[in-house]
């Protein structure tokens, strides 16, 4: 925990809800007039009444859910603790990522509601402690606590009491409940009414006639309706003439419904502004202009607890040793919420840099020649230049030139354009057909071409990690930065990685065991490419930190400097996508070529494939239909892919040996390579990552990279394979390893317990077997809460969860626990239940569906 070596104030006082007699909520039949009631006791400073009425009216779903609504959009913002310099602090940011951190911010919050908040910090434990005063015993006027809650004046004086945050809504002194109390009485009322209404009118009346001369039969008919149930009867003799109306047709329940429905729209607009985000509305303008005016409220809500946070917390934080100074809270979201129109009528007010209408949209940077997308501007007469003018520039040619941007040195510069930026301009746009999408918490790769129907979620937060490298080549400025950036390989490496598993993993169990050494060195090539590769843009961003006058700029200056570039984009969108796309056909050829060399006795020659591209290369036809024997040197320099997002490919046959054909267009030199022979995804010895790179150097970015792939620890198991990583939580390791062996034990799983993110929030593990990320929780109390919390938490993480049971919670506790926190949270895909030697994995379809059961068999 952040705050482990910060000192303990042994004087501080006890906690003040010790000092205090809670007494349970006062609960009765509300009406109008009770409310008036409270209100006027309230108004002597008796605040018993109110406060009861409140608990009360909490208790309707839809009151609930609007407050709720709003909190939701604070506790669920990002939240950071920022320096002057840009920097952000990691200690804050841990205390921040806490449970009890978020209960700060759901009490600060709910003053708005209730009117006042008086919450107590509590340090003397390694963690900070969140403790709330009971409001009915608060008196914000004299600044005191009563000990009984009927007391006018309290006892306790807070003014002098250490780590006190006091939230006093001086706009509504007593919350905005109050304002809301009356629609929901209203509705309570209402709806009562209208369910009496239902019972005596609306159901059928029932005519049973009986002979006026056989009483028996009258009883019988009277006995009948009486076990038929409460609907409305009548019992006549025939010959009596008795004429019924049907309630349904008499009695109209419109009136009830609109009553409801005004109620309703009117308590929605008291807490969020609108009704159209929580309502089904009549257009999709209306329901925009509707969300527009509650992330308006939401907006000023975040600013209100960021005042309160650096106005209240921050000075508490800082006498216990907290670095602040010079630092305040803030939450990016606050600052984000700014439409296109309202950045097109700021320029004409301020200078936005375009770097930051860049980063908010997610646009790069536009290339030289790259064709602009933009609104075609009124064709005008340039005036002619004057000769004054004419010799105005003549005498500082400069006046009207544009300051340079800062670039990168001349021998940089030089080879970038001699390499990178021409190898790239082409190959890494044209024939790929995968699609990228960057999300808040994952980076998505969606292949789409027919052998490649899949979609893999590589679990990064490129915004995250290309931040945190920033900061991590900035603490350096200059001296010793690294040679590798470790978050600018991770991002790579990662995709590269996830992609080879899955086509190994297709390829089948046993090619994996009889080609396990061949696996292992594959991948450990690709993190070797993803090393090189992040080894030449840590450079060029290094090549940054300097100003045009060689002056070391500020960290803002610094971020602005490289987000005015195209260095994100091109390393870690554009070129990623193309590389992890090679990466995949690499593998997957590499995979089929050990195969067919298995059963080359049978199958002895190789054919070329034609693309499956919609778009096939003209210069590849002419390998079409060439059968050469498995060995033929040919297929090291022509198997595919032979081309960046060449979608050619091979088969094993016997049929005849053809001609080997010319190379009217020579191969790329990068793609001479048979990844089934070298264990390469592109001959690296002819890309520009590794060329022209002194040995010396080349062979410490080799080393770190084969440390990074190859420092797992292999766990005994009797089946499956588990694989620790040095850098996994120590603080869970034990129990994710007893998780993990339980899995590959009985299901023959392979599982990495992958490295703890210091970036953000991670999962435990990587399972190769099932494909994708899993959070391992352990429930030790037998609590819905502590079910919520660890299902809460562990979405953070990631969207499948494994929860090991090792409490005595009851089925139901367990299942009702499951059914509301997954309902909210949307991101969870799959829960695995495991209590004892019991294991089901339920769907998130599963869990929400109806009637849904934890059947142990």
């Amino acid at each position: 925990m952040a705050n482990q070596k910060k000192q303990t104030d042994k004087t501080s006082p006890g906690i003040i809800v010790n000092q205090i007699v809670v007494n349970r909520v006062n609960r009765q039949i509300l009406d109008i007039g009770k409310w008036r009631t409270a209100l006027k006791s309230a108004d002597m400073d008796r605040m018993t009444l109110l406060y009861d009425l409140y608990e009360d009216i909490l208790i309707d779903g839809r009151l609930w859910d609007a407050i709720d609504r709003r909190i939701r959009a604070v506790t669920g913002s990002d939240l950071t603790f920022q320096f002057q310099d840009g920097t952000e602090s990691q200690e804050l940011i841990d205390l921040i990522d806490t449970e009890e951190f978020e209960y700060l911010l759901y009490e600060i919050m709910q003053s708005a509601f209730w009117g006042v908040s008086l919450i107590q910090l509590d340090f003397s434990d390694t963690n900070m402690t969140v403790y709330s005063t009971p409001r009915k015993h608060i008196r914000p006027k004299n600044k005191s606590i009563a000990v009984m809650q009927n007391d006018v004046e309290g006892s306790i004086s807070y003014e002098q009491l250490q780590n006190i945050i006091e939230v006093v809504n001086k706009k509504d002194p007593f919350g905005l409940i109050l304002r809301a109390a009356p629609y929901v009485i209203m509705m309570r009322g209402g709806i009562g009414d209208w369910a009496q209404m239902v019972e005596l009118f609306a159901m059928p009346q029932r005519v049973g006639k009986y002979s006026i001369y056989d009483q028996e039969a009258r009883k019988q008919l009277e006995q009948a309706f009486a076990e038929q149930g409460a609907a409305a009867s009548i019992v006549v003799p025939k010959e009596t003439d008795v004429e019924t109306v049907s309630g349904s047709t008499s009695v109209n329940s419109s009136i009830y419904k609109d009553f409801i429905a005004e109620l309703k729209e009117a308590l929605l607009v008291t807490v969020l502004s609108n009704t159209m985000t929580t309502l089904d509305g009549s257009s999709r303008a209306q329901g925009e202009v509707h969300q527009d005016v509650e992330e308006g409220v939401n907006k000023h809500d975040l600013r209100f607890v960021q005042r309160v946070l650096n106005k209240k917390l921050k000075p508490i934080l800082e006498a216990r040793g907290f670095n602040v100074t010079g630092g305040s809270f803030v939450f990016p979201k606050a600052l984000e919420n700014l439409s296109v129109e309202d950045l097109v009528n700021l320029s004409d007010i301020i200078e936005i840099p375009a770097y930051y209408v860049q980063e908010k949209f997610g646009i790069p940077q536009a290339g030289k020649d790259d064709v602009l997308a933009r609104k075609q501007a009124p064709q005008t007469t340039i005036p002619p230049v004057t000769e004054t003018e004419e010799s105005e520039q003549k005498k500082d040619p400069q006046q009207k030139q544009k300051p340079q941007k800062a670039n990168l040195s001349d021998m940089d510069r030089s080879w970038i354009e001699r390499t990178i930026g021409r190898f790239f301009d082409f190959a890494r746009t044209m024939g790929s057909r995968a699609n990228l999408n960057l999300q808040d918490k994952s980076t998505i790769f969606t292949h789409t071409d027919i052998d490649l129907a899949d979609t893999v979620d590589i679990g990064l937060n490129i915004d995250k990690l290309f931040n945190q490298a920033l900061r991590n080549i900035y603490r350096k400025k200059g001296g010793n930065v690294p040679l590798v950036d470790e978050s600018l390989f991770n991002i790579s490496n990662a995709a590269y990685q996830q992609g080879i598993d899955e086509q190994f993993k297709s390829a089948g169990v046993e090619f994996g065991k009889k080609n396990q050494a061949f696996i292992n060195e594959f991948k450990t090539n690709a993190a070797v490419f993803a090393a090189f590769k992040n080894h030449r843009q840590t450079l060029e961003i290094s090549a940054l930190l300097l100003d045009e006058n060689g002056n070391l700029r500020s960290f803002y200056d610094f971020k602005k400097a490289v987000l005015g570039t195209t260095i994100k984009a091109d390393y870690n969108q554009r070129w990623l996508l193309t590389e992890y796309n090679t990466a995949v056909r690499s593998a997957r050829m590499a995979a089929k070529f050990k195969k067919f060399e298995l059963v080359k006795h049978l199958y002895p020659n190789l054919e070329f494939m034609p693309s499956t591209a919609a778009n096939p290369r003209e210069e590849h036809k002419e390998y079409y239909g060439t059968i050469l024997p498995i060995d033929h040197p040919w297929w090291n320099g022509h198997t595919p892919p032979i081309d960046w997002g060449c979608e050619c490919g091979i088969r094993n046959t016997d049929k005849p040996v053809t001609a080997v054909p010319e190379d009217a267009d020579p191969i790329d030199p990068v793609f001479d390579n048979n990844p089934g022979i070298t264990g390469e995804i592109v001959n690296m010895k002819q890309h520009p990552y590794l060329k022209n790179i002194p040995e010396d150097v080349a062979s410490e970015i080799r080393k770190f990279a084969d440390e990074k792939q190859n420092s797992y620890k292999t766990i005994k198991t009797e089946n499956g394979i588990v694989r620790l990583s040095p850098d996994h939580g120590k603080s869970e390791q034990k129990e994710n390893i007893e998780i993990a062996t339980y899995f590959a034990n009985k299901y023959s799983h392979e599982i990495d317990l992958i490295p703890r993110s210091d970036v953000h929030k991670s999962a435990d593990v990587y399972n190769h077997t099932l494909g994708y990320q899993q959070e391992y929780k352990l429930n030790k109390r037998a609590t819905i809460s502590a079910i919520d919390n660890a299902i809460r938490s562990g979405g953070k993480q990631a969207d499948h969860l494994v929860i090991d049971i090792k409490s005595k919670i009851k089925t139901g506790d367990l299942e009702n626990a499951l059914k509301d926190r997954v309902n909210r949270a949307k991101n969870i895909k799959s829960v695995w239940i495991k209590i004892g030697k019991f294991d089901k994995q339920y769907s998130r379809e599963d869990i929400l569906s109806k009637g849904f059961k934890i059947k142990r068999d």
